[in-house]
């Protein structure tokens, strides 16, 4: 490619060190710079010059052009240049008209395709004959033709889609566009083939330059095989691309040449595309005379060529000449590394030699060729820990998916880091330090050659036998590398070093050495035994890469011949007497004294050499010889060397070097013996010769896969046309497809073979081994290879020299024209079995290719596209094609772009189709990644829809769904993604705070009317959220549903003037007042004001909102809670800003953070809602376990952060603190806080008591250490919140019960904390004036709930303590010590003398804390709620009184100046007008002067004035406490799902178990009944998500029961839906999951609708005589139903197509008797049948082949259960329980039961659950071999009466349903 180099250079300006020949030598990969590159495709001009990169040396640049280095310096890439010389284009091609105009189109119908054949066919057997009974006497060719050169420019544009560029001066750039305007499209014309970059044309060349390849299919094939293996759909969809780009290609009349594997791109997601081969172009003929290179006379080689045209003809000469010793071991396994692939200069993939010497003896001696480098260098030992070591990695993960823990050896041959460090002296700093070690240290790299080899594990570089200077540094500060003493100079030592290698020594044991590094010892148990298996060939990795380790031999490497080891140099002497034995053996002992091999002259005995070898062991024989050596080196030619060292006579034994030698005395007796018989010396073997020549015909002919074959010439002559290219293009592709299949086999074919020698080779593999080529493609071969046909038939009538194709394909061939692209892909033509769905998934992928995306509008808009083409794909799929489109879906479900749409639209029909198994493998990481992707808000509401959540349980199953999603979707109720910009969403969470109890007519209108605004706006979003719920009857029968607590008994009214919110009062207030809170915040973004400006003048009631909004949670009457539901929905989030917008507009606020605001309360609107939803679906149990428990913990994060401890800024500035007052915390806090009551109210009362409370005291427990960290404080913030909720709800009598454990458990902790004078908090004084805020909050808030009198006996205490800390600030202030800042290291603790006698110890840096917080507005906001509380009984439970009273009235000096007269008067808090039982806003208020308990609540009377007592005040800080009464009592609302009697005793059981508790434990709890069937239960099955169950029975019905607790345990049940299309009794029920359909049989199957009841299809047995008698459903992703009969027969119907699916006859020479039960395995790869003969049968489900049958059983089959891990569990009459492995003979376990054989049974983990016609249930472990139940339970007849027929497990939920003979099934935990 030199000519194609200079070119280059000349024509296109790019340096010649930026240029690279590939491997292929087809083209030229270039460095260029992109901006060079833009300006050749933008401006459609050749630049002058390209740049050079700068400050790179020439090697750095060498490396950026080598395939396995992807890292490039920024702003430079790799294009490829290919190049054709118009000299070479001087021929002409005739144009097939017919054939272009042929196949232009593809036929749409059968019969078009059959018409086009025949005309085919017609036209090629027309001409056929013209061409041999006309042209011969006709002189005239009428075909048209054309220039080869104009044809190939012509199709290259039409191609490529863009015109020439001229680089000669005189044209302009714009002149060539104009001439071909009509092929100006810009884009290639198949997405299939590579795009061009530009074409360009010279005075003298052509060139195409194309964007880099990285990876190509000999890549995959050759260091990825995993990637393709076990898939014939993969290889498939790469042929169908393939065809595509050539059917595009021969469209517009250009060849793509012949191709071979490293023409075709692919991807890691195995997108293939096609690279033309141009360099074909070049005049055709040439090629062949060029071929063969070595082979100077080209008129002998035509004469040859008839023998020659053998496979792999240039290896076999070279294994051949070096076996002769013609070839140097350096040049043949050079050869052999650039078969492997192996690249010059490639950091990660650099040839590797043998090191031959060891350099660390003093005189050095040779290497053990038969171990490894990397052997030697770690020792057996450490190979074997590794290899044991990974192996039971391996297996302890069940064969994982992680490479690394695959058992090996070896994880690398010659490591980029080992190359650089032989090369550290050539080499540039900067490439060492990116790729040795970062800092440079010279004196890290080895100083020595000594050093060096005893450093590395890898094998030597050539350069250590060829370059001298490798040794030379260039580094001023690392010295040259030392060479061993025995060598003068650099050049003496790679003379010596290469003479050493060509050595007979080393010549003789070399093939063990290619054995080890690219022969059979890489492999199999060969490897193992040599301790080589090597990671690379065993990982299985499937990601591509273009460097690894390559086997090029499978057969054992034949050995070089050293010598004339048979033919003796002298005849065998004749046995000598004794005394010469002696004479021989001393002679023998002198001899060896010397030590030096190459003293033993040719001439000596045998005998002396074989005594030689013997006195060292294996490895060191002889190899003293260095010194000696390397002196003769001098001297003499280094291949004359080897010549003079005959070690041994047993140079031909396979193996060893020397066999063992036998002693003297051995010796003499057998001469003794044998008297004077010849007897041969014991090196001698005269078959010697014959078994090597064996050996290397097995080599040739296995190994190498050679024949020979006969060629017969022709003489006629036909112009090349471009027919005959294009069917060459076919053949080629064939050539590529077996090459694809063989890969393992045809490693030693050389880079760039010629086309002919693939050929042969690949046809003669496809004869010898027909069973390896893959069904599917076996046809394709055999018409594009022509496999069968007989040489001489194949190749008569054509000169293969001259021919451009390989053979002459036949004119008809099966009914059907020679192969072209077209007809390949026509679905009509079998020639191909493609897939149905190939069709589809190419568009799908193409679709996802064409669109870049650039935001979030356009990836759903994508995500669109491919969701209304995905179901065409599935639909057909198969699990290999679902390979092949995952990685697509995967990267859309990853992508920010379209990750939330590819959920929404993409999660539901790729996961129907994977099955919950693969789903959980594949979707499960993404979906966790687009639930905490946290910079992307838009369209987020989908993923908390019900209806997708709904989805995730049903595809992933509930018991994954529970463990792995669960958390991640419920952390955005704590809005955990806004913690990059709280403030923003903050303020869009303080809205939705506020908007709390609008009036829900308006609330109802205002929703309707956004929901159709927002559609026009927001990219129709709510068009797709509609989505059904697949359980849309599952929650709202009972109007449990509980979403926004409105009354709507009572008319509405408007609010009384006297009603309007603190935030209105506060107005009038002056504005000095300053708040505590606001000092914190002074710098607070202004749009959270905004936020709650609105509450001035909205018609609202903030008081509401201030106690967090308790009466959200109330009951809907019936009628409205249809309306709630809307309401509560997505668009409720724009009520809040449509109210808001008059406020708003006048600022004109940021829009982006409205409408973000507007994202998040939609969103956690959404979520409110399905956790709602999601809480009254899975059960009391299940949802305290992992709902109640992740929202508790939640709610301690709510409070985590500085930030969160601030106060919400109010209406007014300057108001006073406040006891009421929020802090932002309680915003983030009210989603989870909804929640949590809401289960309340579902479940009723224990949820708080049994639940949430002790949760609380947890949290408040005094911590280890005393200390407090930011999660404790933030716990105790959300503690003391959720009290404040929990006592709200709390009925009077369970309020007084557990009064004195709040107090202990909850009130005294936390107020050790608040007071305490030892521990700081964490955030600061801020955190504690907010805990101190909530705590007086609660304490009030006790007081209102339990009245003045209770307050003195409970509350005292909490009281005194509170209070105490302000009179103990006063006593540190009176003692004078002043605060310290904190040092690490030093102590401040001091004691403190209170006032009370007490001594205090004090934390000295904490006073200033202290200050902060108990300060004289604290008294003010804390102490006059209390007064007016509790009135004067304050003095008496609070000795500080006052100091407290004498701080409030300092405070209230300042803020409220006396002045102001109009408001002198007392806020008396009776005085108020007096509402009606309950306006809309408002309730009755309720002070407690004079008051009189009333029901559950305080009612004032209307007249009573109370006479100003020393407690007035005026501040309007106590209006909080006038608020009505749902701010401190509510009642929680019967539902009828509450927990009472049994359920209650059951569920506060289950609370405590763990949530993957591995034993099931049977308490006999009655929880439901479920009456209705009248005759015996014949089967119960329950629905996969544990809700739902069906039951069938004698009464010819099936019955479907919701599971939902309601009652005490006692309650009968009704059905929700009975089906009735049975005839006789129903025997089986089950769930087709994957279709959620269900199927049930009593001798005919019926298959019909969960939701509806619609019988959707049915099966009947045709034929009377044969009724249906066991019934399965295979799992997800299947969606057949397996029947068998009685005729032994087992058939599958796919209720979504008709027929039969298949037909299998089991037992058919047994008398096994009648099928009484089916099992099938987890994964639906098997099915059980079981006979009531108590045989057993096995089948296979993919290949319908019966794999065991066996008798299990001497009684008939009761029941069988398929289990995970190949398990079947199999009970009978004969009182037996067996566990089988699938395969295995003898069965794991038996359980044998005493009284009555187990007759029902089900599978809970590893655990058999078991009943007994006795009512007993027994529980047996898989895992344990006693051979009795762990524990066996009598059923007592209150719990279950009548006789159990049928039992089965509910997983999650941990419950039993047992079926009687009574018709009733009933609920057990």
């Amino acid at each position: 490619m030199e000519w194609l180099i200079k070119s280059i250079k000349k024509e296109l300006n790019i340096d010649q060190n930026q240029l690279a020949v590939c491997e292929s030598e087809n083209h030229v990969v270039a460095l260029v710079s992109q901006k060079w590159l833009y300006n050749l495709k933008e401006r459609r001009a050749v630049p002058v010059q390209c740049p050079r990169p700068e400050g790179f040396s020439c090697v750095e640049i060498q490396t950026f052009l080598q395939r396995s280095v992807q890292k490039l310096p920024v702003g430079w890439t790799r294009i490829e240049i290919h190049g054709l010389r118009k000299t070479r284009l001087d021929y002409t091609v005739a144009l097939n008209t017919g054939f272009l105009q042929e196949h232009s189109g593809d036929s749409e119908s059968l019969i078009g395709f059959m018409r086009d054949v025949a005309q085919q066919n017609y036209k090629n057997m027309w001409n056929k004959a013209c061409r041999t009974y006309v042209e011969p006497y006709e002189n005239l060719t009428k075909v048209p033709s054309m220039p080869a050169l104009d044809a190939l420019k012509l199709s290259l544009e039409k191609v490529y889609g863009c015109s020439f560029l001229q680089t000669t001066k005189t044209t302009t750039s714009v002149s060539p566009s104009k001439e071909s305007a009509n092929f100006v499209v810009g884009s290639p014309s198949c997405p299939n083939i590579v795009p061009a970059d530009a074409l360009i044309e010279s005075a003298d060349m052509i060139y195409i330059l194309l964007p880099y390849v990285q990876y190509s299919l000999y890549d995959a094939v050759t260091f990825s095989p995993a990637k393709l293996a076990n898939s014939h759909a993969k290889v498939l969809f790469i042929l169908y691309n393939i065809l595509q780009a050539m059917k595009a290609c021969h469209q517009a009349g250009l060849s793509s040449g012949a191709i071979s594997l490293g023409n075709v791109a692919v991807d890691e997601k195995l997108c293939s595309q096609l690279r033309p081969n141009f360099i074909d172009y070049e005049t055709p003929f040439q090629s062949v005379v060029s071929s063969k290179a070595h082979s100077t006379d080209i008129a002998e080689q035509m004469e040859c060529s008839q023998l020659c045209t053998s496979c792999n003809s240039e290896l076999k000469e070279l294994v051949i000449g070096w076996i002769h010793g013609k070839v140097s071991n350096f040049d043949y396994l050079m050869y052999l590394n650039k078969l492997a692939g192996r690249r010059g200069s490639d950091p990660n993939y650099h040839p590797v030699l043998p090191w031959v010497v060891d350099f660390t003896t003093k005189n050095g001696k040779f290497r053990d060729l038969k171990k490894s480098k990397f052997r030697i260098n770690k020792g057996d030992k450490q190979l074997e820990f590794t290899y044991e070591m990974t192996k039971q990695a391996f297996v302890a993960g069940g064969g994982s998916s992680d490479q690394l823990h695959v058992p090996h050896h070896i994880s690398d041959v010659l490591s980029d880091i080992t190359y650089y460090v032989y090369k550290a002296r050539r080499t540039p700093k900067a490439v060492l330090c990116h790729h040795v070690r970062s800092q440079w240290e010279p004196n890290e790299y080895p100083a020595s050659m000594e050093r060096m080899q005893g450093w590395t594990p890898d094998e030597c570089i050539p350069e250590f036998y060829t370059d001298p200077t490798i040794f030379k540094s260039i580094h001023s500060d690392m010295p040259d590398l030392d060479i061993p003493s025995w060598c003068s100079s650099y050049e003496d030592f790679i003379h010596v070093h290469r003479a050493l290698l060509e050595s007979r020594d080393v010549s003789q044991d070399l093939h063990h050495w290619i054995d080890l590094t690219f022969g059979y010892k890489l492999t199999g148990k060969n490897a193992v035994k040599e301790k080589n298996v090597c990671l690379h060939l065993v990982d299985n990795h499937t990601n591509l890469t273009c460097y690894g380790v390559v086997q090029l031999f499978d057969q054992p490497h034949p050995k070089r011949l050293m010598g004339p080891g048979y033919s003796l140099f002298e005849a065998p002497n004749i046995v000598p007497s004794k005394h010469n034995i002696v004479e021989m053996t001393a002679c023998d002992d002198q001899d060896t004294v010397s030590g030096l091999v190459l003293e033993t002259t040719s001439c000596e005995s045998h005998w002396t050499s074989e005594k030689v070898s013997s006195l060292d062991d294996d490895l060191e024989q002889g190899t003293e010889a260095l010194d000696a050596l390397g002196s003769a080196g001098k001297n003499s030619e280094p291949a004359a060397i080897p010549s003079l060292q005959i070690t041994s006579s047993s140079n031909f034994s396979s193996e060893s070097r020397a066999p063992p030698v036998k002693s003297n005395r051995q010796y003499k007796g057998v001469s003794d013996e044998n008297g004077g018989k010849i007897l041969l010396p014991e090196g001698f073997n005269p078959i010697q010769a014959l078994e090597e020549l064996e050996k290397l015909d097995n080599f040739l002919v296995r190994g190498l896969h050679s024949t020979i074959l006969p060629v017969k010439e022709s003489e006629k002559k036909l112009q090349l046309s471009l027919l005959d290219l294009f069917e060459r293009d076919i053949q080629a592709l064939g050539v590529i497809m077996a090459e694809i299949i063989f890969a393992s086999k045809i490693h030693t074919t050389a880079p760039k073979a010629p086309m002919k020698e693939r050929y042969s080779l690949v046809r003669n593999l496809s004869k010898h081994h027909v069973k390896e080529i893959p069904t599917p493609l076996l046809q394709m071969l055999e018409s594009l290879l022509q496999i069968h046909t007989p040489d001489d038939m194949l190749f008569s009538g054509t000169n293969i020299e001259e021919q451009v194709k390989l053979f002459e394909f036949p004119y008809i061939s099966n009914g059907l024209p020679p192969p072209c692209p077209s007809q390949l892909l026509s679905p009509f033509c079998s020639t191909i079995p493609f897939p149905k769905y190939f069709l589809n998934l190419h568009t799908f992928i193409l679709t996802y290719q064409s669109r870049r995306i650039e935001d979030d509008s356009q990836g759903r808009e994508l995500v669109f596209q491919l969701w209304q083409q995905i179901d065409g794909i599935l639909c057909d799929i198969t699990p290999e094609g679902l390979e092949i489109i995952l990685p697509f879906v995967l990267s859309l479900m990853t992508e920010q772009s379209t990750a939330v749409y590819a959920a929404w639209y993409l999660f539901e029909p790729v996961a129907k189709a994977l099955g919950p198994k693969n789903a959980n493998k594949y979707l499960m990481k993404p979906l966790i990644g687009a639930y905490e992707n946290p910079s992307y808000l838009h369209g987020r509401f989908y993923l908390y829809t019900d209806c997708f959540v709904a989805q995730l349980i049903v595809r992933l199953g509930l018991q994954a769904f529970l463990s792995n999603l669960l958390n991640h979707v419920l952390q955005i109720l704590v809005g955990v993604e806004s913690s990059g910009d709280e403030g923003k969403l903050l303020s869009g969470a303080a809205e939705d705070e506020e908007s709390g109890g609008e009036s829900p007519v308006s609330c109802d209108f205002e929703g309707r009317h956004n929901s159709v605004d927002r559609s026009s706006s927001s990219h129709e979003l709510l068009d797709y959220t509609s989505g059904v719920s697949f359980h849309d009857q599952v929650y709202l029968a009972e109007n449990e549903d509980f979403q926004s607590g409105l009354y709507v008994s009572d008319p509405l009214q408007p609010p009384e003037p006297e009603s309007l919110s603190l935030g209105r009062l506060s107005d009038k207030s002056s504005a000095s007042e300053v708040s505590l809170g606001d000092e914190r915040m002074a710098d607070n973004d202004s749009i959270r004001e905004k936020g709650s400006m609105k509450s001035g003048d909205s018609s609202q009631d903030l008081k509401q909102s201030e106690e967090s909004e308790e009466e959200e949670e109330r009951d809907c009457s019936p009628g409205l809670s249809e309306l709630t539901l809307s309401v509560n929905t997505d668009t409720s989030a724009d009520t809040v800003l449509a109210s808001d917008s008059r406020e708003l507009e006048e600022d004109e606020p940021d829009l982006t953070n409205q409408t973000e605001e507007k994202e998040l309360k939609i969103l956690l609107d959404t979520a409110c809602k399905m956790v709602r939803w999601l809480s009254a679906k899975l059960g009391p149990t299940v949802t305290s376990r992992c709902i109640a428990r992740n929202l508790l913990r939640l709610l301690t994060s709510c409070y985590v952060g500085h930030q969160r401890h601030q106060f919400l800024s109010n209406m007014e500035e300057n108001s006073p603190l406040n006891v009421k007052r929020p802090v932002y915390g309680d915003q983030v806090s009210k989603p989870v806080l909804d929640c949590l009551m809401h289960m309340a109210h579902l479940y009723g009362e224990p949820f708080l008591t049994y639940q949430y409370l002790p949760y609380i005291s947890y949290l408040v427990a005094p911590s280890s250490g005393c200390r407090l960290n930011s999660r404790k404080e933030a716990g105790l913030l959300a503690a003391v919140t959720l009290t404040q909720k929990i006592i709200i709800y709390l009925s009077d009598t369970t309020l007084m019960d557990i009064l004195a454990k709040i107090n202990q458990d909850v009130l005294l902790p936390v107020l050790s904390f608040l007071t305490s004078t030892t521990v700081g908090f964490p955030s600061g004084p801020q955190a504690r004036v907010a805990l101190c805020v909530k705590c007086s909050s609660l304490i009030s808030l006790i007081c209102l709930r339990i009245g003045r009198e209770m307050v003195q006996q409970h509350l005292g205490d909490a009281l005194r303590i509170f209070f105490n800390n302000f009179s103990v600030l006063q006593d540190i202030h009176k003692q004078g010590l002043v605060a310290e800042t904190p040092n690490t290291g030093e102590s401040y603790m001091q004691s403190v003398l209170c006032s009370d006698g007490r001594t205090l110890p004090l934390d000295l840096t904490l006073i200033e804390e202290l200050e902060k917080v108990f300060n004289a507005e604290m008294a003010y906001a804390t102490f006059i709620p209390f007064s007016c509380l509790i009135g004067d009984v304050i003095a008496q439970l609070v000795p500080n009184y006052d100091l407290i009273w004498r701080l409030t009235m300092i405070y209230q000096e300042a803020v409220f100046p006396k002045e102001a007269d109009s408001r002198t008067q007392t806020f008396d808090y009776v005085g108020r007008v007096h509402a009606p039982a309950y306006r809309s806003e408002e309730d009755t208020q309720s002070g407690t002067f004079g008051s009189v308990m009333v029901g559950n609540r305080i009612q004032v009377p209307k007249d009573s004035q109370q006479p100003p007592s020393r407690a007035f005040c005026r501040s309007p800080v106590v209006e909080n406490f006038q608020s009505d009464e749902n701010t401190f009592k509510q009642d929680l609302q019967r539902s009828a799902h509450g927990l009472c009697g049994n359920w209650l005793a059951y569920w506060q059981y289950e609370i405590g178990v763990s949530q993957q508790e591995p034993h099931f434990y049977f308490h006999q709890i009655k929880l439901q009944s479920f009456a209705g069937h009248s005759g015996a239960i014949k089967c119960v099955k329950p629905l996969s998500g544990e809700d739902f169950f069906l039951s069938g029975s004698k009464d010819k019905t099936v019955r479907l029961w919701p599971l939902y607790n309601y009652g005490d345990g006692t309650r009968d049940i009704e059905p929700r839906l009975t089906y009735t299309e049975h005839k006789k009794t129903v025997f089986y029920v089950g769930q087709l999951e994957s279709v959620q359909q269900i199927v049930s049989c009593d001798g005919g199957v019926c298959i019909w609708d969960q939701y509806t009841g619609k019988t959707i299809r049915t099966y009947e047995a045709g034929d009377t005589k044969v009724p249906i008698t066991a019934v399965a459903t295979m799992p997800p992703p299947y969606c057949s139903v397996t029947f068998g009969s009685s005729d032994s027969v087992l058939r599958f119907i796919d209720p979504r197509k008709p027929g039969l699916q298949h037909e299998f006859k089991l037992a058919s020479n047994v008398n096994a008797g009648l099928i009484r039960y089916l099992a099938v395995s987890p994964n639906g790869r098997s099915v059980v049948a079981g006979y009531s003969s108590g045989f057993i049968i096995l089948l296979d489900t993919r290949t319908g082949l019966v794999l065991r049958g066996w008798p299990a059983h001497e009684g008939d089959i009761l029941q069988m259960k398929a289990a995970d891990g190949n398990i079947i569990v199999s009970s009978s009459s004969d009182h037996s329980l067996t566990v089988w492995k699938e395969l295995e003979q003898k069965p794991l376990h038996q359980f044998k039961s005493n009284s009555d054989p187990i007759h029902a049974l089900d599978l809970y983990g590893s655990e058999v659950i078991t009943g007994t016609v006795a009512n007993k249930i027994g529980i047996y472990s898989l895992l344990d071999s006693s051979t009795q139940p762990n524990i066996t339970t009598k059923l007592s007849s209150e719990n279950f009466r009548g006789t159990l027929t049928n039992l089965a497990v509910l997983p999650t939920k941990r419950l039993l349903l047992l079926g009687s003979d009574n018709g009733v099934v009933r609920l057990l935990a």
